[in-house]
């Protein structure tokens, strides 16, 4: 949910409770006015029946109390007293129920005599003033609403444009860029300040990633120079006709052990520059293909443990990959497979148009799978294995969009590639 969105949602929801009390305010309010509204009217109306009696004028007089709104009675022994305002019931015939009214009760001293004065009014009944209360509410609710989805419209494209501009050049900045991506500008304070960290952190990042990238190559190249030395040099005394038997296999042993220092060194070189995206070109590559050249490439270490392979390729498939990066990620799996195999053991590859699937036969307990793909993690029992093999595989399927799963069934290792 957008932030803009989650807002207004809270300012509606909100604004509930405000208007139910805003609602309330108004009853008392309206009701308020209302009333007083009536007594003054009544009581100007008792000032002309006032003014009629002093005047002796009988039809006005009778005009009104034959109005059914007010009745003047003449009283003896009666004191003046201050006017009484009440609400009360008076039958409406025109509606056939109690109406609410307005009374107003007065006994006035008019010249020499005293008069009792009951005037009354139709007042607005609860309910109706309740209804269109509650009806105006409702009104205003959806006006809000429409204003606030219009308001959040026109400030996601206007005030928060550069926002979602830095998120949109954060999601395509890459650190092997030349440059970092040129930034919308806006004259709000806040995002100039965003804009300049960014800017700031992205040349930060493509200046760290170029010193790495230069210190890996440098490193590794450097590092395979005096390996090909010491390498050479080993060549050189193994074929000494002076060597005794324990000195021979002393240097075997170090040639294996430079062997997998170079291994291992390719292996880090390799993994670094899958992480850091350096492999941009992407190719439709034919899977089969790269299948068929890896196990033409192992076929001899297929035939050393006598292993039989079993392949089904059930439609042709192809996906949009770097070819050497795809040609990495089969090659990792079958040695895998052949690898941590048994003498005379089995290894099958089913190809169809949802994954690609490779199990071989091994040892009956399952390997960890919240750790199998983590760097340095390897059989104890494999001595040549480097423990990088399956994490380049999960790196070079994260960075393509495809996914990685290990399953285990008796003794048979399987690791499936989800298109």
């Amino acid at each position: 949910m957008k932030l803009l969105v989650k807002t207004s949602l809270y300012y509606l929801i909100l604004s509930i409770p405000v208007l139910i009390i805003a609602g309330g305010i108004s009853y008392f309010i309206i009701s308020s006015e209302v009333k007083t509204s009536n007594n003054e009217l009544l009581l100007k109306r008792k000032l002309k029946i006032e003014n009629y009696i002093q005047l002796g004028d009988s039809i006005s007089l009778r005009f009104i109390t034959q109005s059914g709104e007010a009745t003047v009675l003449s009283m003896q022994n009666m004191q003046q007293s201050q006017d009484i305002f009440s609400d009360t019931l008076i039958f409406d015939s025109t509606e056939n129920e109690l109406a609410p009214n307005s009374l107003l009760t007065s006994i006035s001293n008019i010249g020499n005599k005293t008069y009792s004065v009951r005037i009354w009014r139709s007042t607005i009944e609860f309910d109706e003033l309740v209804e269109g209360i509650i009806t105006g509410m409702v009104f205003i609710y959806i006006f809000l609403l429409v204003v606030f989805i219009g308001i959040n419209w026109w400030v996601s494209r206007s005030l928060w444009k550069p926002f979602y501009q830095i998120l949109e050049s954060l999601k395509a900045f890459r650190p092997n860029s030349k440059q970092s991506p040129e930034i919308l500008s806006t004259s709000i304070r806040e995002f100039k300040a965003l804009n300049q960290s960014v800017s700031e952190m992205m040349d930060k990042m493509i200046a760290d990633f170029k010193r790495q990238k230069q210190f890996t190559e440098n490193a590794s190249h450097e590092m395979q120079t005096p390996l090909a030395i010491i390498k050479a040099k080993i060549d050189l005394l193994i074929q000494s006709d002076k060597l005794t038997e324990n000195e021979t296999d002393l240097i075997v042993e170090i040639e294996n052990s430079c062997t997998k220092l170079s291994r291992l060194n390719k292996s880090l070189l390799l993994l670094t520059k899958v992480e850091n995206r350096q492999f941009v070109t992407e190719e439709v590559v034919s899977i089969n293909k790269v299948l068929d050249d890896s196990i033409a490439l192992f076929k001899d270490d297929f035939d050393s443990k006598h292993i039989k392979l079993t392949k089904v390729i059930e439609s042709e498939k192809f996906i949009r990959i770097n070819p050497d990066l795809c040609s990495v990620l089969v090659n990792n799996l079958i040695q895998n497979a052949i690898r941590h195999n048994k003498e005379k053991g089995n290894i099958e590859i089913l190809l169809t148009d949802e994954k690609l699937f490779i199990s071989n036969t091994g040892a009956l307990v399952a390997l960890d799978e919240t750790k199998i793909f983590d760097r340095f993690q390897k059989n104890v029992s494999s001595h040549d294995s480097l423990g990088l093999g399956l994490a380049i595989v999960k790196e070079i399927a994260d960075i393509n969009g495809l996914e990685v799963i290990y399953s285990h069934t008796s003794n048979t290792h399987s690791f499936s590639i989800i298109f």
